[in-house]
């Protein structure tokens, strides 16, 4: 017996095991998914849960090894040798800033998985000779170009704008080569480089982190308005995929200003980093592009000149742990950055707590009626209460909406708190099936001892229920933190948004981006998985204790 009962507890918690971790998949996916970059989601290569780890490089521009998959099969293995043979052939410029050995080689790796889906099926797995005839008229110097220009990682500066609050721009260094508009710190670590590519010219900047954990470049220029004028500076650059990190200083009128986060240099795309001093567009619900500037205390600058700034650009050398966790929250600073996050909290905790008092109040009141007091039809309105219940929220949303406008309360959160007032049908069925199994000597002794009928309900019969008032509590927090239907029917003013609500207008201004929608879904669905776990036993109480007898 021993051997079936032991098979048997295994077969059940095995079964346990495999369940929650099938529940638990979603959540895993959204907090992968948060935690990925474009790159990662816009692409048609295979699918994959986990994010690619982030590998800072020593030394830049570079040749990514890690773009294009390597095959198990052998066959791809060959033919992508043969490829390499034929790139090598072409003796295809490839610039003296990057090894030509590694660039062939992630370009035949390319090209052979762009030439398996433009040759025929026929001739691909045919015979080799066909088929490298077939290579040898597909691989172009364009093609060449073409692959490995997505490939090769170069970090690259173009112009920085300084904005005034009047609007008016300023181009820093107009004129000026852009490998000299901004002055090299520390010659020994990077160097700077005029390059030109697709008819646009840049600042090629190359590094090598073993010589040194960080470079500098900085620029002291005079403006045509007062630096107090100023509002914000505006870099446009393409970041080489390497995850170091840049930080930003500002000196003007004598004091120091520093950048409130680093920007990791992700991606490989072009792209536009803003700074800006702290203003009254930070209490705006605009979406905010911008990083924050903070003034350094008790540091003063040798900048005093009314009409001059000094600008430092430090480039940090990261380790995988820090570019790891500079991954980790990047979405997650977007998410705070771009949409007034702590106000829809509010709101929502706002609503969760007047939803939670007025549910836990009114239907206990009732159902302490329906249970324990006796009076004319109240078998009959129990009966119509449950009758309640069958109907649709469909059918009577036009009505309540109706109510709630002809009353004045549209595009105000009363109607999303107010309604709990009035009670909720399955509350009250759950709370009278678990009053109906006290003892009717507790309250017995309660009425010899000269309570009336509220205090019988304050002191005998909510100590007795807390464990279903916990569920209770527990359901109207999950109803109220999740609702969208609500705001989306009743509220119009952004200032009154609660999180659901708030972060669908939010994955609308970012054109669902999946990244930054898993991010903020995951911060509005972490509050309910904690306050599950620590309240899950009066929630289950709450449910094993109704209609219980004795």
């Amino acid at each position: 017996m021993l051997l079936p009962k032991l098979t048997r507890i295994t077969l059940i918690y095995g079964l346990l095991i495999v369940g929650s971790l099938i529940f638990t998949f979603p959540f895993v996916w959204m907090a992968a998914t948060s935690m990925k970059v474009d790159r990662e989601l816009f692409t048609d290569r295979e699918l994959r849960v986990s994010p690619i780890p982030p590998r800072p490089r020593q030394r830049s521009p570079y040749v990514d090894d890690a773009y294009f998959p390597r095959s198990e099969d052998k066959r791809a293995h060959r033919l992508a040798g043969e490829i390499e043979k034929l790139v090598h052939a072409a003796k295809y410029p490839f610039s003296a800033d990057f090894s030509r050995a590694d660039a062939e080689r992630e370009v035949a790796y390319g090209l052979y998985k762009r030439m398996a889906a433009r040759i025929p099926k026929k001739i691909w797995e045919g015979p080799l000779p066909a088929l490298r005839e077939a290579l040898e008229k597909e691989i172009t110097a364009a093609s060449i170009a073409e692959t490995f220009d997505s490939v090769q990682r170069r970090l690259s500066l173009r112009m920085m704008l300084a904005r005034s609050t009047s609007l008016r721009e300023e181009e820093i260094g107009k004129g000026m080569p852009f490998s000299k508009r901004l002055e090299n710190q520390t010659p020994r670590v990077a160097r700077l480089t005029d390059c030109f590519e697709k008819e646009q010219a840049f600042a090629g900047v190359s590094y090598d982190f073993t010589r040194g954990d960080k470079f500098v470049l900085s620029k002291t220029v005079s403006l045509g308005f007062a630096a107090e004028e100023l509002q914000r500076l505006q870099l446009y650059l393409r970041p080489d995929d390497s995850w170091h990190e840049l930080w930003l200083t500002l000196e003007s009128n004598g004091r120091i200003f520093r950048a409130r986060r680093a920007v990791p240099l992700a991606n490989m795309d072009w792209m536009c980093v803003t700074w800006q001093q702290p203003g009254p567009e930070d209490n705006t619900l605009n979406i905010k592009t911008w990083i924050l500037l903070d003034r350094v205390k008790h540091a003063t600058s040798a900048i005093t000149d009314p009409r001059q700034i000094k600008v430092t650009l430090e480039f940090r050398k990261s380790t995988p742990t820090v570019a790891w966790m500079d991954k980790i929250k990047m979405n997650y600073d977007r998410v705070l950055d771009q949409i007034p996050f702590w106000r829809y909290i509010r709101v929502s905790i706002f609503l969760v707590f007047a939803n939670i008092l007025l549910a836990v109040i009114v239907s206990s009141l009732v159902a302490y009626a329906f249970a324990r007091l006796q009076w004319p039809g109240r078998d009959f309105a129990f009966l119509l209460l449950l009758a309640t219940m069958m109907i649709p929220g469909q059918v009577t949303m036009i009505p309540h909406f109706l109510i709630w406008k002809n009353i004045g309360a549209y595009n105000t959160l009363t109607p999303l708190w107010l309604g709990a007032a009035f009670g909720n049908a399955f509350f009250i069925f759950l709370l009278r099936q678990t009053l109906k199994g006290i003892p009717r000597d507790l309250e017995d002794a309660a009425r010899i001892d000269g309570c009336g009928y509220l205090r019988v309900y304050w002191h005998i019969m909510l100590p007795l229920i807390k464990p279903s008032l916990a569920a209770i509590a527990i359901f109207t927090f999950m109803g109220t933190w999740n609702d969208f239907m609500g705001p989306l029917i009743y509220i119009s003013d952004q200032r009154l948004y609660p999180l659901a609500f708030g972060i669908y207008a939010f994955s609308v201004q970012v054109g669902n981006n999946p990244a930054l929608m898993m991010a903020a879904s995951l911060l509005m669905t972490l509050p309910v998985i904690v306050i599950f776990f620590l309240a899950q036993r009066y929630f289950i109480q709450g449910i094993t204790l109704t209609g219980m007898k004795g």
